[in-house]
């Protein structure tokens, strides 16, 4: 049996992903933001007084590409970082008044995003597709 990395599932998906990647980008780079800096602001709204290390887990991203990211939003107004009162080898982040507004300004086009690629599948696809992400998901990802 001859293997074709072209048919290996890893780097289809791998493939796949980067390409949806690629093509979402247009939705934040109007806005003026980078990948590790809308990865950044999107968990930061979800989970305000995040810690960078807890960014990088979340985003999946390295210690040095969230603090990069980081630093361009706080220079952007976007976000804030201050000592925690629990534990004051930390930081805390949270999104600026002017970094949630971006991110509601924003959501609302993902989401659109999302159904426009969706709607490429119908309904009993749509279903399947989401199975059997969160069960590969499920073998690999703690949530």
């Amino acid at each position: 049996m001859a293997f074709d990395i072209n048919e290996f599932l890893p780097y289809r998906m791998v493939r796949l992903a980067n390409a949806m990647s690629e093509a979402f980008s247009e939705v934040y780079e109007r806005a003026g933001l980078t990948i590790p800096q809308w990865r950044v602001l999107v968990h930061l709204a979800q989970h305000p007084g995040a810690t960078a290390k807890q960014l990088c887990d979340l985003a999946s991203m390295d210690k040095s590409t969230v603090s990069r990211a980081i630093k361009q939003l706080q220079q952007q107004d976007m976000l804030v970082a201050k000592q925690s009162e629990t534990d004051k080898r930390a930081t805390e982040m949270s999104l600026t008044h002017t970094g949630k507004a971006l991110y509601e300004a924003l959501t609302p086009q993902a989401l659109d995003w999302e159904n426009k690629l969706l709607n490429e599948l119908n309904t009993d696809e749509k279903q399947a597709l989401l199975a059997m992400m969160q069960k590969l998901e499920g073998r690999f990802i703690s949530q």
